[in-house]
């Protein structure tokens, strides 16, 4: 997402409440989700100028492919957030799982999409790191917020922007599209009758291994473990997590 009006750059990592800051920017800027191309989060046809939804570019991508120069890049702010790897995929896996009845065992296995697929599906699973350094480890963007402190983290993004109001939209917001809400109701409703189930009560040791495997450079660089107690969202903002 950019917004020139903000001068701010946001590389929406699936599944860390990407959709609630995009939509708090369309509030902000006076826009609809119909309108949303306005903030280059759009869908995408053409292959070469990035991915099928453009609101999931790379840091790397924005000025690679020429959707905002290097100089305004680098000048202006650059954010995105993280989610612990073991209970980001728990996540991608149930929103699948709507149309894919099969145990995350079975999903990371056999279900997980192919890298040459012209689709937001890979770009679900593939490490944050990808999306926020490039291949020579140098991060890319000036701060990078943790989904697990959330509304504090994007506070602070807001204060860089001069933003008095950091309050993100609720999932049932008037501002939000009827037709989101209702793609997103089967997918709420199995997080929330989930959320008794801690995401490690998916894992057995075999696959804990694997997906540490699959992300190992995003536990490292971004501090994460598995079962770690992690700060919970403030229970009055049910957000929505795409």
């Amino acid at each position: 997402m950019i917004s020139h009006t903000h001068k701010c750059v946001f590389v929406h990592i699936p599944k860390t409440a990407g959709q609630s800051i995009e939509h708090f920017f369309l509030d902000l800027h006076g826009l609809t989700w119909k309108q949303k191309e306005q903030l280059f989060i759009s869908r995408n046809e053409v292959r070469k100028i990035g991915p099928a939804h453009l609101c999931h570019l790379t840091a790397e991508e924005y000025y690679d492919l020429g959707h905002i120069s290097k100089e305004d890049f680098d000048n202006y702010f650059t954010f995105g957030f993280v989610r612990n790897p073991w209970e980001r995929l728990v996540s991608e896996y149930l929103h699948k799982k709507i149309d894919k009845q099969m145990t995350l065992k079975e999903f990371v296995y056999k279900g997980l999409p192919k890298e040459d697929e012209f689709c937001d599906k890979h770009r679900h699973i593939i490490p944050q790191s990808d999306y926020l350094f490039d291949n020579k480890g140098n991060q890319l963007v000036d701060f990078i917020g943790r989904f697990e402190n959330l509304v504090d983290d994007f506070d602070y993004v807001c204060k860089q922007l001069t933003i008095e109001d950091s309050t993100l939209p609720h999932k049932n917001s008037s501002h939000s599209p009827r037709r989101l809400l209702l793609r997103k109701l089967r997918h709420i409703f199995s997080l929330n009758s989930s959320v008794k189930q801690h995401y490690t009560q998916y894992y057995d040791q075999e696959l804990h291994d694997r997906v540490q495997d699959m992300y190992a450079q995003d536990i490292a660089r971004f501090n994460y473990a598995f079962g770690k107690q992690q700060l919970k969202l403030d229970t009055q903002q049910q957000l929505l997590i795409d």
